[in-house]
């Protein structure tokens, strides 16, 4: 089942930042993946009979990235460089 991206990132407000870039290095090492088949015009790899499709996948997953790393640069000005001050 595919998220909607605040969903997304819902499950991993709670993460560690080891947690949440082992899951940004994640999402990279699988969109590098998608690129190679959904980027190859002749469509031929076996999982575009799978759905969603790579091209859908590639998509979610770029928007997933974007919302990742918006959140950790969220979470490390405040726990990181602010130390929490609330205003």
């Amino acid at each position: 089942m595919m998220l909607a991206p605040n969903v997304f990132i819902e499950e991993h407000k709670n993460d560690s930042f080891e947690q949440l870039i082992a899951e940004k290095n994640a999402l990279i090492a699988e969109i590098n993946e998608l690129e190679k088949i959904a980027f190859d015009k002749t469509k031929s790899d076996p999982a575009w009979g799978i759905h969603p499709g790579p091209d859908v996948l590639y998509q979610t997953d770029l928007e997933y990235l974007a919302e990742l790393c918006n959140f950790i640069k969220d979470k490390y000005n405040s726990e990181i460089v602010w130390g929490n001050i609330e205003d």
